[in-house]
C-alpha cells in the first residue's frame, strides 16, 4: 500500500470517527442530576515512563487534598492515537472518562466531536482564573474561537536548537553565541563537519512537525485558509511559498552532502547520536534534554532558528491538553473535573511536572516557586523557558488546526523524504499539497 493511500485511508478513518462522535448525542442533550455525595472521576492519559511516575503522584496528592469529596481513579490508555480511538467506542457505549488527555494535534477532532465542554465555560465563572497565568502563545494554540480555552493546557514543549559545545569549538565556533537562523545553522554545520568529521547538523524527520516549525519561524501559514483558525475550515496545506522552499532548499543540501544526519523515524537514535558527540547541531524537542544532554553540560541549548524576518514569526507548541467530557457526565462531576484540571495547571504542580518529565512548565508562575526557580538556574533550562514567554501569539505560531493533521503529517514527509534524496522541491512538495488538499477534503465532507 503506498504512503498516499495509507494517508488517505487515515484521514477518512479520522473523519469517521468525528462523524460517529457527533451522531451519537447532540450538544444539550439532558445531564444526570448533580451528584449528592463524593464524587469519582475517571481520568484517561497515555504517559509512560517518569512522566506516569509523576503523574500517579499528581493525582495522590490531589485525592488527599480532596479526601472524602473527590476522587481521581488515572488509567493508563496506551498511545495517543490508541486513547483517541477508545474514546470514540467509548462515546458509543455511554462510558467516556470525566478528563480525556489528548496530544495538540488531535485538538480540532476534539472540537469537531463535540463531545467536550469548553473550559472556558468554566473559567468564566471562576473568578480566580487568570488568562496571564499560560504563555500567549499556549493560550493561543488552545482558543476556543472566542478568546476562551478550549481545553486546559497541561504538558508543553517547543522545538530547539541543541549544540555540541566541544565539537563546535574544535570548528572554531563559540557555543555561547548559537546561530539564529537557518543559514547561520547551515553554515555552521559544514564548519563543524569540515573540521571534526562528525555530522554536522540532524533534525527530528519522524514526521512533518520541523517543517511546520520553520514554516511558522518564516511567519508562513501551514494550512489554508488561516491556519484553519477563521471562521473556515481549513481546505489545503502551503508548502511551496518562496520561505518554504527557500529553507527546504538549505536543507537539502545539507543532506545531499554529508554534512547533515538523516535519522528517518528514529528520533531515539538521532538523540543517541547527539549524545555521544557524532552530531554537532540538532532540531528537535525541548523534551528531549534530559536524553540529549543527561549531565546538562555538554550542550548548549538556543531557541528555534528564524527562517525569515517576518514580524509574525513564531513556534508552535505541542505536547498536550486536558478534556473535560460533556454528554452522560453530571454538573457536579464536570465541576469537579474542573476542579482537577486547575490543580494540574497550579504554579507548583506545573513547576514539578515539568521539572520531572522535561515538559515546559504552562504555568507563568512556576519559575517563582521553588522548584521552578532551581530548575531555572540551568542557562538551558531558562533559555526554553524563556522561548515559551517570548513567542508572539500570531496566526501562523498558532499552528495548524484540521482534525485531518494526523493524517496529513506522514504524506508531508513522505515528500520531503524525496526532496532529501535530491527530488526537485517545489514539484514534489505542490504533490504533496494537491494530496493533502484531498485529504482535507475527504475529513471535512465526513466530519460535515
Amino acid at each position: 500500500m503506498s504512503l498516499r493511500t495509507r494517508a488517505s485511508l487515515a484521514a477518512t478513518a479520522a473523519a469517521t470517527l468525528v462523524l460517529a462522535l457527533s451522531a451519537c448525542a447532540a450538544p444539550g442533550d439532558a445531564q444526570p442530576s448533580a451528584a449528592s455525595g463524593p464524587i469519582t472521576l475517571t481520568f484517561w492519559h497515555e504517559m509512560t515512563g517518569p512522566a506516569a511516575t509523576e503523574l500517579d503522584a499528581l493525582v495522590s496528592q490531589f485525592n488527599e487534598r480532596e479526601a472524602g469529596a473527590i476522587t481521581v481513579e488515572a488509567s493508563y490508555q496506551g498511545s495517543y492515537a490508541d486513547a483517541q480511538t477508545k474514546y470514540t467506542a467509548a462515546v458509543q457505549s455511554g462510558s467516556t472518562p470525566d478528563v480525556l488527555m489528548m496530544n495538540d494535534t488531535s485538538t480540532g477532532f476534539l472540537l469537531d466531536s463535540k463531545k467536550t465542554v469548553p473550559l472556558s465555560s468554566f473559567t468564566d465563572a471562576d473568578a480566580s482564573f487568570s488568562a496571564d497565568s499560560f504563555p500567549p502563545i499556549v493560550r493561543s494554540y488552545y482558543d476556543d474561537g472566542s478568546g476562551g480555552l478550549a481545553a486546559m493546557p497541561f504538558s508543553v514543549s517547543q522545538p530547539v536548537l541543541y549544540v555540541d559545545r566541544a565539537l563546535a569549538t574544535q570548528a572554531g565556533l563559540n557555543p555561547d553565541t548559537p546561530p539564529t537562523t537557518l543559514a547561520e545553522i547551515s553554515s555552521w554545520a559544514e564548519k563543524i563537519h569540515a573540521a571534526t568529521g562528525a555530522y554536522g547538523f540532524s533534525m527530528n524527520m519522524a514526521d512533518s512537525w520541523m517543517l511546520e516549525e520553520m514554516s511558522a519561524a518564516g511567519g508562513e501559514l501551514f494550512c489554508t485558509p488561516d491556519n484553519g483558525r477563521g471562521s473556515d475550515r481549513a481546505t489545503g496545506l502551503q508548502l511551496t511559498s518562496p520561505t518554504q522552499v527557500g529553507f527546504m532548499t538549505t536543507l537539502q543540501k545539507l543532506f545531499l552532502d554529508g554534512t547533515a544526519l538523516n535519522p528517518s523515524t528514529d528520533n531515539s537514535a538521532m538523540v543517541s547520536a547527539f549524545a555521544t558527540g557524532k552530531v554537532g547541531l540538532m532540531l528537535t524537542s525541548s523534551g528531549a534534554y534530559t536524553t540529549a544532554d543527561p549531565q546538562k553540560t555538554a550542550s548548549k541549548v538556543a531557541a528555534f532558528p528564524r527562517t525569515s524576518n517576518s514580524a509574525d514569526a513564531g513556534v508552535v507548541i505541542g505536547g498536550n491538553a486536558l478534556w473535560i467530557s460533556g454528554d452522560g457526565h453530571s454538573s457536579a462531576q464536570q465541576s469537579a473535573a474542573y476542579a482537577f484540571v486547575s490543580f494540574l495547571h497550579s504554579a507548583d504542580v506545573q513547576a514539578a511536572w515539568a521539572n520531572a518529565t522535561g515538559y515546559l512548565a504552562s504555568h507563568t508562575g512556576a519559575g517563582a516557586t521553588a522548584i521552578g526557580a532551581q530548575m531555572l538556574a540551568d542557562p538551558n533550562a531558562k533559555a526554553m523557558a524563556d522561548q515559551l514567554a517570548n513567542t508572539p501569539a500570531t496566526t501562523a505560531s498558532a499552528g495548524c488546526r484540521t482534525g485531518a493533521l494526523p493524517a496529513l503529517r506522514p504524506t508531508v514527509i513522505g515528500a520531503f523524504t524525496k526532496v532529501v534524496e535530491g527530488a526537485d522541491v517545489t514539484d514534489t512538495m505542490r504533490d504533496a499539497e494537491n494530496q493533502a488538499a484531498q485529504q482535507i477534503a475527504a475529513y471535512n465532507q465526513a466530519a460535515g
